[in-house]
């Protein structure tokens, strides 16, 4: 599959050999930041999914199979109201999911903060508590979100020297050898993997639903505890610490999720593309304190 491979005709076309009840709903495309999965809405209570390429399709694959397991938290998740069996046929599969309301939750959309995080916390405290017999696993197939820290130690470094110019590069090899050296997680627990404001959803105000679950699988939830750097605001950190219940050994290793997430982010993209991506790293490290405010 390309990457511009999924157009509004294919989309109908899809839907009329492989979802024929689907087919005769109104279809129009939705614009969309994310790049693994073409969307049109169906109607206006549904959305139509489309893997773009290969590998998205394999994460797409995951979400059809595991989210009727994540349902009944604290926060919305999207729920999948068809699971289109095309792989045979065409490479992939698709999914029909029920269209979730709201706007993608960046701070001006979330009116009080200590209520997003205590709520983000109340949400990571449940999907701890899913059954986790026989998920996937985090590593490869999950771009290693979850997995122990030392094993990324290699690229951390890397990142962090292509970065030495506008951070401060001995205090964030600081960082990272204090949550290298944390106690890992007590137990491996079911986990989003990608917790930015791209996947989370807000409406009147306040944090109602986390998306896109590609990135999911069972590993150390520190991964998604970084959102206390990338996503929560400043002033209500230590409410969502607390609502997570986190000692010390967690909080370092989510400050070291979110170093990791930041600068291989960073890194990468620096001059490159993906400005806004490159912005909001550059966010998390300033909250981390490596860079000036």
């Amino acid at each position: 599959m390309s990457e511009h491979g999924v157009t509004l005709d294919s989309a109908k076309a899809l839907l009329a050999r492989f979802a024929a009840s689907w087919a005769s709903l109104p279809i129009r495309e939705v614009i969309s930041s994310g790049t693994d999965n073409a969307l049109f809405l169906l109607g206006d209570e549904s959305v139509l999914r489309i893997p773009k390429r290969e590998s998205a399709a394999i994460l797409l694959e995951k979400e059809l199979a595991w989210l009727p397991r994540l349902q009944a938290l604290p926060l919305a998740v999207p729920k999948v109201l068809f699971h289109g069996k095309a792989k045979q046929e065409t490479g992939f599969d698709f999914g029909i999911f029920k269209w979730e309301p709201g706007g993608i939750a960046t701070p001006d959309q979330i009116a009080d903060t200590d209520q997003a995080a205590e709520g983000l916390g109340r949400f990571l405290t449940g999907l701890h508590k899913v059954d986790t017999d026989g998920a996937p696993v985090a590593g490869q197939a999950n771009h290693m979100r979850g997995v122990s820290l030392p094993a990324l130690t290699k690229n951390v470094i890397a990142g962090i020297e292509v970065l030495a110019d506008e951070i401060n590069a001995p205090e964030a090899r600081r960082i990272w050898e204090e949550a290298c050296a944390a106690a890992p997680a007590q137990r491996a627990v079911w986990l989003h993997g990608d917790l930015k404001a791209d996947n989370m959803l807000a409406s009147g105000g306040a944090l109602t639903a986390i998306i896109d679950w590609g990135l999911a699988a069972v590993g150390d939830p520190a991964v998604d505890y970084a959102a206390a750097w990338s996503w929560v605001a400043p002033q209500s950190r230590g409410i969502f610490r607390v609502s997570c219940g986190l000692s010390e050994d967690d909080w370092s290793r989510a400050r070291g999720w979110a170093l990791h997430n930041a600068v291989i982010a960073l890194s990468y993209y620096r001059g490159r593309s993906h400005e806004a991506l490159c912005e909001q790293s550059r966010l998390t490290l300033r909250r981390l304190g490596l860079s000036p405010v």
